[in-house]
């Protein structure tokens, strides 16, 4: 569950994870990219564990494990996104709007980022930004 699902931050977090996925690849001016999770800590990185000795040369190795392996998470590619906004307008749009991904990425994931739509969210003027008031159209009525 993600606060701001909407915004540029959330519709491209979303975005990534299904490009993921959907093993989506897509065209860019430097040629073709594939998704990975080479940003991310829990999915790339890995940690000392010790080392091995080898009986045949006597030499000790570092022994690595993937940071996954170590500790229990869930794999990204298995979240189920969902969030509130203040906005109601599906992810593709959302996606759209926040000119962040290549156009033919944003098209392959059409389908599915159409079929994600935030929640109604709260809100306090006090705490979003000036540009902001024109995209409410999503939130709860009531006061505090």
């Amino acid at each position: 569950m993600l606060v701001g699902l909407g915004g540029n931050n959330g519709s491209t977090f979303t975005a990534g994870i299904l490009a993921n996925k959907l093993k989506q690849s897509w065209e860019t001016k430097n040629g073709v990219q594939h998704p990975n999770y080479y940003g991310s800590f829990t999915q790339s990185a890995t940690a000392h564990m010790g080392y091995k000795h080898d009986p045949k040369t006597g030499q000790l190795a570092d022994v690595f494990k993937p940071v996954s392996e170590i500790m229990p998470m869930v794999n990204p590619n298995d979240f189920e996104i969902s969030g509130w906004d203040i906005n109601n307008r599906n992810l593709f749009d959302a996606a759209k709007n926040a000119h962040v991904l290549e156009p033919t990425l944003l098209n392959a994931l059409k389908p599915e980022l159409e079929k994600i739509v935030p929640l109604p969210s709260i809100l306090n003027q006090e705490f979003i930004a000036a540009n902001q008031e024109d995209r409410v159209n999503n939130v709860f009525k009531g006061t505090n």
